[in-house]
């Protein structure tokens, strides 16, 4: 895959849909975990998916993007069965 648009940063549109695609590979893809270089080969950036609990640092770090966007499906708790 050769994007020649890789020195432009993402529009909205493919950053939402980057964002949509990362919740499918989280669900889909990642066992335990995911390490990948990405990025520039002269400045990667390491990236790591894991499904360590609790995560490393604090859990309030960690954002999820558009999670204020996020449509209320069903307003039962796990709690009481559903």
């Amino acid at each position: 895959m050769h994007n020649e648009r890789l020195d432009e940063r993402l529009s909205d549109e493919e950053l939402e849909l980057f964002v949509q695609y990362l919740h499918r590979f989280a669900n889909h893809d990642v066992d335990i975990s995911v390490r990948m270089e990405a990025g520039d080969p002269e400045y990667p950036v390491y990236v790591l998916f894991g499904r360590d609990y609790p995560p490393v640092g604090d859990a309030a770090d960690y954002r999820r993007p558009f999670a204020d966007r996020r449509q209320v499906t069903s307003t039962s708790d796990i709690n009481d069965g559903g």
